[in-house]
């Protein structure tokens, strides 16, 4: 069962988000020659057909989460990104997107269609309940690729009941809790902000669902999938 709580302190501080979160159980990779390029292209055709790298920043969601970036993160979306909108404009830019996994390439692929940004965290390297908060005074975080940096107070992130910190929301994930091959029991988030709908958030978490049943039925993977759940703070 997926246990999700939020802080006291978002609401104070004028944070309101929405998650969606599905558990990925038993995951079993049976083959690491895996083909999702019928997917891929129709992703990058579908993107190239709607949006250029000067009016992706105009749709409704990437709009949304400018917003947030600006007014409630206190970051600018031009230098640090949503995960979800940097992947589209590299997409755009006809840049290589490297091949990491099945099971990431999966929700990469499927955070790219929806625009929604994504996480995913491996649930033996952390102890639920999972807590969306804001950061007290140097507390250490270890970004995927990057060294271990000190968060200023205030930073809103995904952590665990003994402060291990899964993600700076909502678009940098932790090493220390990232998926790797062999990830056996995942939880998959999808990270919603003001404007987001439940609906928006189901179906990035859907699409994922879809790329790895893709997977499944090429024999490429096997795992159980738990109900997608839903949670809010408003």
């Amino acid at each position: 069962m997926i246990q999700i709580s939020f802080s006291n302190n978002l609401l104070k501080n004028n944070i309101q988000i929405s998650i969606a979160a599905m558990e990925i159980t038993d995951f079993n990779i049976i083959s690491d020659d895996y083909d999702l390029d019928q997917i891929i292209s129709d992703v990058k055709s579908e993107l190239k057909s709607k949006y250029t790298i000067n009016n992706i920043k105009e749709d409704p969601i990437i709009a949304k989460y400018r917003k947030f970036y600006w007014n409630q993160l206190k970051l600018d979306p031009t230098k640090i990104r949503p995960s979800s909108e940097a992947l589209i404009r590299r997409i755009l830019k006809n840049q290589k997107i490297p091949k990491i996994s099945s099971f990431v390439d999966s929700y990469n692929w499927a955070s790219a269609a929806s625009l929604i940004p994504m996480g995913a965290y491996d649930i033996e390297t952390f102890e639920y309940p999972i807590i969306i908060r804001l950061t007290k005074e140097n507390e250490k975080f270890t970004p995927i690729g990057k060294e271990v940096k000190i968060l200023p107070p205030n930073t809103l992130i995904i952590s665990d009941k003994n402060e291990t910190i899964l993600s700076q929301y909502p678009y940098r994930d932790s090493k220390l809790t990232m998926v790797s091959k062999n990830s056996r029991n995942i939880i998959l988030i999808a990270c919603g902000v003001p404007g987001i709908s439940k609906d928006q958030l189901l179906f990035a978490l859907n699409r994922t669902k879809n790329h790895l049943e893709f997977l499944r039925n090429k024999e490429v993977i096997n795992f159980k999938l738990n109900e997608f759940e839903y949670f809010t703070l408003s």
